[in-house]
């Protein structure tokens, strides 16, 4: 008889011991569905990029977006965070939609052709030596755009008038569009005062020539646009020493 209540105790023991570890894993189950549906912040790719394009500008020029995404669906090794990708490049081509990956991007010595400076078809990269003053006192920087004013003798009259306008600018110095932050965002290269720094910029194929003849012959200002897409300033011929404060 008392083997049998002991029996029956050990057995009702049991079945509570048994409810209470299904209870704590079924909690426990809950809240792992929970945490894996809770989204999270990734990068994905928001069009597709090419091979070779840096993380910073594929940022700044709209190629990447974060997303939120169920944190059972990031895949290892996800970009969370801009500094995982901050010098780097793309090292193969992405598809839209596509989650970045940090083993994707890898640093310039690894990019394929080992090219920094990226030139679109139909420009040619040029680079003018300028001092301080004349590229905006230093905050010309890679990736912005700019007009160049060149002042020359013509027809015998000293002229100053716009060159070429709205160009991109892909190198300051040593600094190149490659690996600074683009179009407005990079990095400003450190000069003092009467500095001379070499700016690179993509010209027109049809403008290399005029480029390098003014940069030879005439004097060169650069000027820096607020507006990447800002439309050319009408030509009235430019400014003489007879129309610059106009007629007498």
């Amino acid at each position: 008889m008392q083997s049998r209540v002991l029996a029956i105790v050990v057995a009702v023991v049991l079945a509570l011991v048994a409810t209470a570890v299904l209870v704590v894993y079924v909690n426990g189950a809950d809240r792992r569905a929970i945490a894996d549906q809770k989204p999270m912040l990734v990068w994905v790719a928001a069009q597709a990029i090419k091979a070779g394009t840096p993380g910073q500008s594929a940022r700044n020029t709209g190629m990447i977006k974060q997303a939120p995404m169920p944190r059972k669906n990031v895949v290892d090794g996800a970009v969370v965070s801009l500094t995982q990708i901050q010098n780097r490049y793309a090292a193969v081509d992405i598809v839209a939609g596509e989650q970045l990956l940090q083993k994707r991007w890898v640093g310039a010595e690894d990019v394929a052709g080992g090219r920094l400076l990226r030139i679109q078809p139909g420009y040619q990269a040029l680079a003018i030596e300028m001092d301080l003053t004349r590229q905006v006192a230093g905050f010309v920087t890679p990736g912005d755009k700019v007009s160049l004013i060149l002042s020359m003798k013509r027809n015998g009259i000293d002229r100053s008038e716009f060159l070429l306008q709205n160009i991109q600018v892909l190198a300051v110095g040593a600094t190149a569009l490659a690996n600074a932050a683009a179009q407005g965002g990079g990095s400003r290269v450190s000069q003092g005062k009467g500095q001379v720094a070499a700016v690179t910029l993509a010209v027109p194929e049809d403008k290399v020539e005029r480029v390098v003849y003014a940069a030879e012959n005439g004097s060169i200002y650069m000027t820096l646009l607020a507006d990447p897409d800002a439309k050319p300033v009408p030509s009235d011929g430019g400014a003489t020493a007879g129309n610059v404060v106009g007629a007498q």
